[in-house]
Formats: structure tokens, C-alpha cells, sequence
């Protein structure tokens, strides 16, 4: 029953999600970004039409998942060898491994939230960035022998 409720919330959500990605609104919605950023790994990416962005995102964040997966999978296994173990030589060593992956868990549950922090704050901040485009023209760099000078009409 857990297992079909963790695959039942990202299915709703992305179900959610579609109606708002094939709408013919202009993006300029730097909070709606940032929200399906957090509901959904690559939403706001999506939301943004930043197709690469929300491949690299959601490859991340499916690598770090499964790995969490995994690692916790291999702590509860060495757990419960360590407590069914009757040589405490073994015990201890199934103890030290349950701790590796311990630690491995919680890095991966780390690098999870470091990403989707990132991966909000970068589709705020390309929503913000997708009418400069427009105003890309009236900035010039300049470059003139040793110097570099920036320039900007209005």
C-alpha cells in the first residue's frame, strides 16, 4: 500500500500538471514555476519549455532516488543479519556496514533537497528571464583592444 501511494502522487501531480504546460498563457509566472518546480522534479523547467534543464533534473533526482532507495533497502538487510547474527564478530561487522549505508542514505537525502532547492530557484529565476530576450538588443559587450566595455541603449 506504501509503494502505490509514492507512485500515485507524482502520477496526480503530473497529471496536474500537463493541463498547465500545454496552455497557451504567456510564462511569466515566476511563482507557478517554483511551485511545480516543488511538486514535481523538472516542473518548472517544463513550465519554462527549458527541455534540457528538466531532463538533467529529473535524471538527477531519479538517480539520487533510486540510490536512496537502495541504500535504505541495504541498511534494513544488514539491521536485521546484524540482530539475527549469533557470532558478535559478525554482528559487528554487519553493524559497521548497516552504518555505511546508513550515512550513504542520509547523503543521498541531502543531495535530493540540495537539488530541488536548486532546481526551484532556477526555474523562478529563468521565469523572471524569459521576457529579457526582448531587451537583449539594447545590451552591447564591447570588445576594443585591451578593454571591454559594456553598453546599453534605452
Amino acid at each position: 500500500m506504501k509503494h502505490t501511494r509514492l507512485i500515485l502522487i507524482p502520477l496526480l501531480c503530473l497529471i496536474w500538471l500537463i493541463p498547465n504546460l500545454c496552455s497557451a498563457k504567456p510564462l511569466s509566472q515566476p511563482t507557478k514555476a517554483l511551485l511545480l518546480s516543488a511538486v514535481f522534479p523538472g516542473g518548472g523547467q517544463l513550465y519554462n519549455h527549458a527541455w534540457i534543464k528538466a531532463g538533467v533534473v529529473m535524471g538527477v533526482h531519479g538517480y539520487l532516488i533510486t540510490s536512496a532507495v537502495q541504500h535504505d533497502a541495504k541498511l534494513k538487510d544488514y539491521r536485521t543479519k546484524a540482530l539475527n547474527s549469533t557470532d558478535p564478530l559478525e554482528a559487528s561487522r554487519y553493524k559497521q556496514l548497516e552504518q555505511r549505508y546508513t550515512d550513504r542514505f542520509n547523503n543521498d537525502v541531502w543531495w535530493i533537497g540540495i537539488t530541488a532547492a536548486l532546481s526551484m530557484i532556477d526555474a523562478f529565476v529563468d521565469a523572471h528571464l524569459k521576457d529579457f530576450d526582448a531587451n537583449k538588443q539594447d545590451l552591447r559587450l564591447r570588445f576594443s583592444g585591451s578593454s571591454l566595455s559594456l553598453e546599453y541603449n534605452f
